[in-house]
């Protein structure tokens, strides 16, 4: 990113139609987008979290939403880099900058948002995160409430003085939303549920991070019918935490991960949501679009080695080899910044090899990256035990 706003260079001038209608709004519903993570320590991957938040804000302004909401993990931890979390708020200031203000960003602290990685120590309890920096500089609405109050007082109007609160009004709609509520959050919702006030004239939004039973397999979450009693004053739930989109009995909605922060998210539906409330004859209409966001491309590659190896440089130079036959399609032309260079995962098949024919993870990565237009490379090992000559590789 550059010192211009990327913003205006794209879109050249901005305003905003929908926020005179007031019969109509429109919003995005995105989660989990994982800003600071450094995957594989690899800079390009490190800057395609960035990017894809970006990609989530233009399209709020192609579609001239009202409002973008956030359902937690909007940081992948407390640890962040310096330059990358300058670049973040940039992007937040240029955003509001162009937009005038007139679309906000609501978000809600996931369980990574207050996690520092390398102690696995969650600091809820010092009151730390970077959503709450980006809500202390006004560049954000983050919304929280106090769980001790009485339902009735739990969720206060969000004060742009004290930059707290519990819910905000946006023309029609009103947005609710906590912290992330533990492991088991199941026990607050009955309260939760009390504090929310529903009224025919008001469409209400529930913004929380759990995720729901039997959407992610051996991934334990809330039972579909421990939350029913929501239902009867949530109007749309939207939750963040699962990385695999999916949407449960036209009211609760979980848009997936905005980029894959794993290998196994690439399998997964996920992108986000924009959704249009409109008000017709006194009864509020619902439409609900999935839209794809632009994501680092990524392949499979799959050896098995059948002869006999000698050392570490004859392993590599066979995995070179079959490489180079079966990536030959590649374009070397293209920018490793830009999305279409690939992530390269390699499965490697075969016994177990012996310490002195162990491949060199490190070495042999980079040697891939040198020689082929790929960002990074995962390796993952599914050996078969044997009992034969230790410097083989048998067939898989």
């Amino acid at each position: 990113m550059n010192s211009n706003n990327q913003f205006k260079v794209k879109f050249g001038s901005f305003h905003n139609e929908s926020v005179n209608n007031q019969t109509i709004t429109r919003f995005i519903h995105a989660s989990d987008i994982h800003l600071g993570s450094h995957q594989y320590r690899n800079k390009y991957r490190a800057n395609d979290f960035i990017r894809t938040f970006q990609d989530i804000l233009e399209l709020a302004i192609e579609k001239q939403v009202d409002f973008v909401i956030l359902g937690g993990d909007v940081f992948t931890s407390l640890e962040m880099l310096p330059g990358k979390l300058t670049k973040i708020i940039t992007l937040l200031k240029n955003f509001e900058n162009f937009t005038n203000n007139t679309i906000l960003i609501i978000a809600i602290e996931g369980n990574h948002d207050i996690r520092k990685f390398s102690r696995g120590v969650r600091f809820e309890r010092r009151g730390q995160s970077w959503l709450k920096l980006l809500n202390s500089l006004g560049l954000i609405i983050l919304l929280d409430t106090d769980m001790d109050a009485p339902p009735e007082q739990m969720f206060k109007p969000y004060n742009y003085n004290t930059y707290m609160g519990g819910k905000i009004q946006i023309k029609n709609t009103v947005i609710y939303g906590t912290r992330y509520l533990g492991e088991k959050p199941i026990s607050f919702l009955s309260k939760i549920r009390k504090g929310i006030m529903k009224s025919k004239s008001v469409f209400n939004i529930l913004l929380q991070h759990f995720g729901i039973d039997g959407q992610m397999k051996n991934v334990p979450g809330i039972k579909l019918e421990a939350i029913q009693h929501l239902r009867h004053r949530v109007d749309y739930l939207a939750l963040g935490h699962f990385h695999k989109q999916f949407i449960l009995e036209d009211w609760i909605y979980n848009p997936g991960s905005s980029e894959a922060v794993c290998s196994m998210d690439n399998s997964f539906k996920r992108g986000v949501f924009l959704v249009e409330i409109s008000n017709k004859s006194d009864k509020f209409v619902k439409k609900v679009e999935m839209i794809r966001l632009v994501n680092r491309k990524y392949i499979w590659e799959t050896i098995s080695l059948n002869i006999r190896i000698r050392n570490n440089n004859e392993i590599e130079t066979f995995l070179i080899k079959r490489l180079k036959s079966s990536l030959k399609y590649l374009d070397h032309d293209v920018n490793p910044s830009t999305p279409n260079m690939p992530i390269l995962y390699l499965m490697l098949k075969g016994l177990e090899p012996s310490n002195s024919c162990k491949i060199n993870e490190k070495g042999l990565r980079k040697k891939i990256c040198d020689i082929f237009p790929i960002v990074d490379v995962k390796i993952y090992k599914k050996y078969m035990k044997s009992h034969k000559t230790l410097d083989k590789y048998i067939l898989a």
